[in-house]
């Protein structure tokens, strides 16, 4: 895991110095809010077995995360997904309605709530309304 947060935060480093204080950045977030529909172990199934090797095998090199969380109580989940701009997170979407996943999912989800994380670009916001997704731009900070 800390391979994984090091490739990122030196591949933002090649490009562009990220640790500056409220610098703009291209980075997308997606955030779901999920309850269960399945059984837990359904759902853990579907997470490790199905979604997560799916996800992990697309051609999608700007993808930098995509990670499954259980609650305490194993009634809800969350689900992170991070890109490198807003073409990569369009490119994950696309992918995602074109697999089965796109029938799998709300069999073992019900979508709380989508919060997307970053400045998109317009044709992503147009896809983004089917999805009820809550849109908030970046404002400041750093990303070191």
């Amino acid at each position: 895991m800390v391979f994984q947060e090091w490739r990122v935060v030196a591949k933002f480093n090649m490009h562009q110095k990220m640790s500056e204080l409220n610098k703009q950045n291209p980075l997308i977030t997606y955030i779901f809010e999920l309850g269960l529909i399945k059984s837990v172990d359904e759902v853990k199934e579907f997470m490790r077995e199905n979604s997560s090797p799916y996800v992990f095998n697309c051609a999608e090199p700007k993808t930098i995360r995509f990670e499954w969380f259980l609650s305490e109580d194993q009634k809800s989940a969350t689900l992170i997904e991070m890109f490198e701009d807003s073409d990569a997170a369009k490119l994950r979407l696309e992918n995602h309605s074109a697999s089965h996943l796109v029938k799998e999912f709300p069999e073992h989800f019900e979508i709380k709530q989508f919060i997307v994380l970053g400045d998109i670009k317009s044709d992503m916001k147009a896809k983004l309304a089917d999805w009820n997704a809550d849109l908030r731009s970046h404002v400041g900070g750093f990303f070191k």
